[in-house]
């Protein structure tokens, strides 16, 4: 089964919303207390009626409209096998509590319907609400417990239990999820009264969840549901709250993964997490406002075009650094800073002035190449400019054999790009191409061991632009013999992008 569209009148926040397509990712933005969480309430009541509160005041009833898909296969509702295949349905819940749901089938008729249980297989919700944190785990790992899906993380550990457990079907997608995001496997370990989130460590001793931060419960509650569930409908309210960028950036990775059988609805302030869910195709991004001052709020949503200028402005209002995208012609991502100062200061301006409008950037090593390029990559994608800007980028970096081997992948990765926007320098260090002049003190500042390597060549790197700015003229002469390799790379680019 799968939502299509959703309606809300005299719901919370809401007095009267248009409807609504809802998709395979589908990301809500907004300031606080705008209607984001009502939104995911509303569809929250397929499995947990509304209550008195959530009428909106000084109304008598709120309607929840919400259309349906696929619905012939869902066993609670027992509906004519076969015969009934989509729908409308209406969830109405009075001031006084009492809620009841109607389907108006695709053939016309009516069925007066329960809400969808709460429990594995037949639940259809996959809540994760920002309420979902709890004080106690549930130590009882029995199979009720297991197969409960609630909002919180009370039955957490009878989870991981079933997870743990190499001969459950699921077990190794999730030991492979919790490694390549936390490090570690979190599963069940034993407690006085059964068993409780936690994991081994080496020497056999157990650390229980509540001596780990608090982003460990966020993220393994999560993907302990993401491994497991399939044609369900995840309800995710603020997935960035307490995660550190790097670990939030591959769980929306695995939610764009798990999407392709899965709806993923998402409401966020983060610009991290609308750029990674609203760049994939046919996803949707929504904004929810609420007038300020207006007592009841009263919320609006509004799909946001799929235009550039619609899409940049929603990572400005997030706090997106970089909104003015459309102000270069293209980016050069490079490895470390010497050579992105070196490049942008001396040797674009000097050998290759046509490229003033190409935007240097440097990773500061070559474990940020791949996570550099894969942000610039999601951007376009996000706004709607991969036409535009797609070969407009290039990667360099040392031609060690770490740097041979991230060109590969990305050469494998983005098959779409030409190959030749990713390669490496023909020296392994960047050093080795500054002026002649100051090739003993390059060799012996890469013969340092690496914790003082790397302050030796920021003060190398001073020295040599001191040595190119006192004399243009012998600095231009002394590049262009020492540089040639990366003057050729940067009139190769020049010759790329002005086409």
């Amino acid at each position: 089964m799968r939502v299509t569209y959703l309606q809300i009148k005299d719901f919370r926040s809401f007095a009267q919303m248009q409807p609504i397509s809802i998709g395979r990712i589908n990301t809500f933005i907004g300031p606080n207390n705008a209607g984001k969480s009502s939104i995911l309430k509303a569809l929250y009541s397929l499995q947990v009626p509304p209550s008195a509160a959530d009428v909106r005041i000084n109304s008598q009833e709120s309607s929840i409209h919400i259309t349906l898909a696929g619905i012939q296969g869902i066993r609670p509702w027992r509906l004519e096998p076969g015969n009934i295949r989509s729908g409308r349905l209406l969830v109405a819940t009075t001031s006084q509590g009492t809620s009841h749901l109607t389907l108006k089938a695709q053939n016309g008729r009516e069925y007066e319907l329960g809400t969808l249980p709460s429990t594995e297989p037949d639940h259809f919700v996959v809540p994760y609400l920002s309420k979902r944190k709890t004080a106690v785990y549930e130590e009882n790992v029995g199979e009720a417990n297991a197969r409960n899906v609630a909002a919180d993380f009370t039955h957490l550990a009878a989870k991981l239990s079933r997870l743990g457990n190499p001969g459950f079907p699921f077990h190794r997608r999730y030991d492979e999820t919790c490694k390549a995001i936390l490090g570690f496997t979190v599963t069940a370990i034993p407690s006085p009264n059964g068993q409780r989130p936690g994991i081994y460590l080496k020497d056999g001793q157990t650390l229980s969840m509540e001596q780990m931060g608090e982003g460990v419960p966020n993220i393994v509650g999560l993907l302990a549901d993401l491994a497991q569930y399939r044609d369900k409908l995840f309800l995710i309210e603020e997935p960035e709250n307490d995660l550190h960028p790097r670990a939030l950036k591959a769980l929306l990775d695995l939610i764009v993964e798990s999407s392709a059988h899965n709806q993923m609805v998402v409401s966020t302030h983060s610009n991290i997490v609308a750029k990674h869910l609203g760049a994939p195709p046919e996803s949707k991004l929504y904004h929810v406002d609420a007038e300020a001052g207006v007592m009841p709020p009263e919320a609006t949503v509004e799909s946001v075009d799929s235009t550039p200028t619609a899409r940049l402005g929603v990572l400005r209002d997030l706090g997106y650094s970089f909104s003015d995208l459309d102000l270069w012609d293209g980016w050069l991502i490079l490895e470390e800073s010497s050579a992105e100062r070196i490049i942008r200061d001396y040797l674009i301006p000097w050998f290759a002035p046509k490229l003033s409008r190409l935007r240097t950037l440097s990773t500061g090593g070559n474990a940020g190449i791949e996570p550099t390029f894969d942000d610039f990559n999601r951007l376009i994608l996000f706004a709607h400019l991969e036409e535009a800007y797609r070969n407009s980028a290039w990667v360099l970096v040392d031609g060690d054999q770490t740097g041979r081997e991230i060109v590969q992948r990305l050469r494998g990765r983005y098959k779409t790009w030409s190959g030749d926007r990713f390669d490496c320098f023909n020296q392994e260090q960047f050093e080795h191409y500054y002026p002649a002049v100051f090739a003993d003190e390059v060799r012996g500042a890469l013969g340092l061991d690496h914790a003082r390597r790397r302050e030796a060549k920021s003060r190398l790197l001073e020295k040599v632009r001191l040595w190119l700015d006192e004399d243009e003229i012998r600095g231009r002469r002394a590049l262009e013999g020492s540089a040639a390799p990366v003057i050729e790379h940067l009139r190769r680019i020049e010759a790329q992008l002005l086409g």
